[in-house]
């Protein structure tokens, strides 16, 4: 089957909670005009704040249905909400005169066996990934057939635990354990979507194919859309940049990773893993970037070792934990850092009992022995309790990042941190390291390096004082981007093109590829409803 055929939407309901007026919006619901990319819409040039008049709470998919088509019916245009934990501006309500949030649409998740044996959980899609964490560790969704026999969890761990299921499928989140357990794409099973006509779409992964370059829509008069799937150059790396189109790809993937654009996700099915028995949590440290990537290869090649996650924390970044130490007790973390370290490297391992986790220590004794580590200069630990007071050291430097960055804005408005989200191959990261310093000192910027370091996804966030400054950091992005296209990696790993990247796009696919892109929106969507200014400029 190459159909997407939605339904009409059942008894849609008025009578969920909306607020009205563009002034009680400013006032009240402020916080609905921006998300973490500090893009928003308050006093935007083209009216948008003056022009947002509504927002939407409903509590289910048929009443986001509702929405969709009271707006289609007032020829506005929606921008769609969920935790607002985004970087890159795709929640922020510009150009648009209605917001739908998702933030209510949290029936109690469902657990149970899907077709193919493994147990999956059903969540709406306003769901946190906490909430759904906590659900599924102590037991509280519904089991119509009983529960697991063994403990399961949902693998994908975003950073932003705040994060709602339906934004982390509408960006394809992921993670530090992406490493080993892949982006949020590899999980869903089934959605349940609004179509920008305001109908609704349940699709089951496998269920509708595209047939080689063809995939058809059924529009709401019974009549047939085509839409031409090409054949996207994808990247050998994690990559959330525009769609993910493929000859016979599942219809499934278009809106996975679509940033809202195509539809709403208001409920979403997720395969779930088996959870290891046990974790074995080691920050190793080291005397420089380096040595930590001679620890990463060794770690990936050698072969009593499976990392679940590899994370790094840089000189720069070392150097500013340090100072936060110093001037807040508050971080008792920061105690733990060797004098002499320049460099940090986080490494999660699974075993099943002592027995493994003797192989797994023998086996770091000679990956660290081979790299001339010291091991004594490390902190260890296998409880929960030891990975959060870890994870907390490493969220510390963008937290401290955005504590400077938002002092400095104090005194310059126009001024924030510029992020990168690259990732390149394996054999392409020695390479993009060596650009990153040397470009990066020679440039006389402050910033700092972290991240994802066994997908070959770091991030660097740098922190202009001037203006100046600003347009210097901005096209030093420019410049990384192009040099991680020609290494094979991506522009977008992690965080999406939303309305602050788009220029991105440009660097990773040709003009005809984003014209193709572009045909799909315009296909589903020629309204052009639904985020308008996400991925592609308004028309």
């Amino acid at each position: 089957m190459n159909e997407l055929a939605p339904r009409p939407p059942g008894a849609t309901g008025t009578d969920y909670r909306k607020v009205t007026g563009a002034e009680k919006i400013r006032q009240a619901y402020a916080e609905y005009l921006h998300d973490e990319s500090r893009l928003c819409a308050l006093g935007d040039a083209e009216g948008a704040a003056g022009g947002l008049g509504v927002i939407h709470f409903p509590t289910t998919a048929e009443e986001v249905a509702g929405a969709v088509r009271a707006a289609r019916r007032a020829g506005h245009r929606v921008a769609i909400s969920g935790a607002r934990t985004g970087i890159t501006g795709a929640a922020v309500p510009l150009n648009a005169e209605e917001i739908i949030s998702l933030e209510r649409i949290k029936p109690k998740p469902v657990a149970r066996r899907d077709e193919q044996g493994n147990w999956a959980v059903r969540v709406g899609a306003g769901t946190t990934v906490a909430e759904l964490t906590d659900a599924l560790q102590h037991g509280l969704c519904e089991y119509p057939d009983g529960k697991p026999d063994h403990p399961v969890f949902y693998p994908v761990d975003t950073t932003e635990t705040s994060a709602q299921v339906g934004g982390t499928v509408a960006t394809n989140a992921s993670g530090a354990r992406t490493f080993s357990y892949g982006p949020t794409r590899r999980w869903v099973n089934w959605l349940k979507v609004v179509t920008p006509d305001g109908r609704i779409l349940e699709l089951r992964r496998g269920d509708v194919l595209a047939d080689g370059h063809r995939l058809f829509y059924r529009r709401e008069d019974g009549s047939h859309a085509e839409l031409h799937i090409p054949d996207l150059p994808m990247p050998g790396t994690k990559h959330t940049a525009g769609y993910h189109l493929r000859p016979g790809m599942d219809a499934i993937e278009l809106f996975i990773g679509s940033e809202g654009t195509l539809g709403i996700v208001a409920e979403a099915e997720l395969r779930l893993a088996k959870k290891p028995a046990n974790r074995l949590f080691l920050t190793q440290f080291v005397s420089g970037p380096d040595v930590a990537l001679g620890l990463v290869r060794a770690c990936k090649d050698h072969p009593r070792l499976s990392p679940l996650a590899l994370e790094y924390i840089g000189p720069r970044s070392m150097g500013l934990l340090r100072a936060m130490g110093r001037e807040s007790a508050a971080y008792v973390e920061v105690a733990r850092l060797p004098a002499d370290a320049r460099a940090a490297l986080y490494v999660e391992v699974a075993f099943r009992d002592e027995e493994e986790l003797d192989a797994i220590y023998a086996a770091l004794g000679d990956v660290l022995a081979a790299e001339g580590v010291d091991p004594a200069h490390s902190w260890a630990g296998f409880t929960d309790r030891d990975m959060e007071e870890m994870k907390r050291l490493r969220h510390a430097v963008p937290e401290t990042v955005n504590g400077i960055i938002g002092r400095r804005k104090s005194e310059v408005p126009e001024l924030h941190k510029v992020g990168t989200d690259m990732a390149v191959p394996d054999e392409s990261l020695g390479a993009m390291m060596k650009v990153y310093d040397e470009r990066l000192e020679a440039s006389g910027l402050d910033f700092v390096i972290f991240g994802h370091i066994g997908d070959g996804h770091l991030h660097v966030n740098i922190l202009p004082k001037t203006t100046a400054e600003l347009a210097q950091a901005e096209a030093l992005y420019a410049d990384f981007a192009a040099e991680a296209v020609r290494l094979g990696g991506s522009v977008a790993a992690e965080h999406g093109i939303g309305r602050i990247k788009k220029r991105f796009l440009a660097i990773q696919y040709s003009e005809e590829d984003l014209a193709a892109m572009r045909a799909v929106k315009d296909t589903l969507d020629p309204a052009g409803t639904l985020n308008p200014g996400v991925l592609f400029d308004r028309r």
